[in-house]
């Protein structure tokens, strides 16, 4: 008797944890209104959006025709409740597909394989390179070098980037030879024997060039750097198998600082950059928020022009070319050596450069000795959005010539300037 007393307060017991758990099945349409397919399209779900909700989300599960697809749910704004489900479509040009999806309160172990890589560290004197989610530091302050690989980094199977912790905040690129993540291994520092394993490397010397995307600020019609902020920092946003998300943030920067700008003297105002990386992307796309309206202020962003510093022999055949076009896409192709302190282990590298920029933030362009550039304003609600991209000659698959890289653009800009839509049903 006892046995069966045991084995009902069990059966009981597993009841009763059942009964307390959750879930909603929900029908995401998703449409595809340009004319082209689309491959690993991001597709965002907003959780405060479905209706009939009422639990916090722990776990999702999502199919398309009983296919399982990957898919990562992300707390946005770290009060530790999830507000986003991400996932990746492969949908054809005018299509639909529809997803069915469950939400749970009930946490369940992802078997998602990671394609993308984020790393946010600290150098220390044991060489642990503890991670941190988040650094703020006073303007004034130098903590570059105490930032592992000096900045917020992440990576795709196609591409890595790292913004300095610095007053640049430039962008700095990881070109690849084979599509996989690397940086866990190499950290942008890669070495003889690693390069003899055909893993990549660092592929762009900015110098006192724009670089790949970087927003900046505007003085004398020039790229200018962020060097009159009250306090820098850097956060991870949220991380996953699929996407990444990090911030570059900028507060207490004088108006007076501003071409355009009008404001009450002695204003300031604060500047949050989003990166966003998807798998299967090469592209980074960047979301600017500014704290206030700044009527009319202007920065930049834009290309450098690579190679057109370096000698006949460092270009190997490869001349530096560019295109800064009314439609926002400017781009870049040349040859130089990634880090000029590495020559003797890096090769000179031919690499394309782009960013594109939709017309209604542009306010004008400029091409000077070092780069492209586009003057951008933000809307009237202080955003502003564009995308940066790149390429490495060596990786396999991609492109190798200028005109590969420049053909290839407008297409790149007509997919993500119509992005798929989606319903919750």
């Amino acid at each position: 008797m006892k046995i069966k007393r045991y084995v009902t307060a069990a059966l009981l017991a597993a009841i009763s944890v059942l009964s307390y758990s959750k879930t909603l099945t929900v029908s995401v349409r998703v449409d595809n209104p340009s004319g082209m397919a689309k491959a690993s399209e991001p597709v965002v779900v907003k959780l405060k959006d479905v209706k009939k909700l009422d639990f916090d989300v722990l776990s999702a599960t999502v199919k398309a025709g009983g296919r399982d697809v990957a898919s990562q749910l992300d707390d946005m704004d770290g009060d530790f409740v999830n507000d986003e489900l991400f996932f990746l479509a492969d949908i054809g040009a005018g299509e639909t597909v529809t997803y069915d999806v469950e939400l749970s309160d009930e946490a369940v172990g992802t078997s998602a394989v990671p394609r993308v890589y984020t790393a946010f560290q600290l150098r220390d004197k044991k060489d642990l390179y503890p991670d941190v989610l988040k650094v703020e530091a006073p303007g004034s302050t130098n903590v570059f070098n105490d930032i592992y690989m000096h900045g917020i980094t992440v990576e795709s199977e196609l591409a890595g980037y790292r913004i300095y912790f610095d007053e640049r905040q430039n962008v700095d690129l990881y070109g690849k030879k084979k599509r996989r993540l690397e940086l866990a291994e190499t950290q942008f520092y890669t070495t003889a024997e690693q390069l003899a394993q055909d893993y990549g490397t660092d592929v762009l010397w900015a110098g006192k060039a724009i670089g790949c995307g970087s927003f900046k600020m505007v003085r004398n019609q020039q790229p200018s750097n962020w060097d009159c902020v009250k306090v820098r920092g850097q956060r991870v946003v949220t991380t996953g198998a699929l996407r990444t998300v990090v911030e570059v943030y900028d507060l207490g920067i004088p108006v007076s600082e501003v071409p355009g700008a009008v404001a009450k003297q002695g204003a300031r105002f604060d500047v949050h950059q989003y990166y966003s990386l998807y798998a299967g992307h090469r592209d980074l796309q960047v979301d600017v928020q500014f704290s206030k309206n700044l009527k009319g202020g202007v920065f930049c962003t834009g290309v450098q022009k690579v190679g057109v510093t370096a000698d006949e022999k460092t270009r190997m055949g490869h001349k530096s070319k560019g295109v800064i076009r009314k439609n926002g896409i400017a781009a870049s192709w040349g040859c130089d050596y990634p880090d000029m302190g590495k020559k003797q282990l890096w090769a000179p590298e031919p690499i394309g450069l782009a960013v594109y920029v939709p017309k209604k933030y542009v306010e004008g362009s400029n091409e000077d000795d070092l780069n492209y550039v586009y003057f951008v304003s933000p809307d009237k609600s202080g955003q502003l959005h564009y995308w940066l991209s790149f390429c490495a000659d060596k990786e396999e698959g991609g492109y190798h010539s200028s005109n590969e890289w420049f053909d290839s653009l407008d297409a790149w800009k007509d997919g993500v300037s119509q992005p798929v839509k989606v319903t919750v049903k």
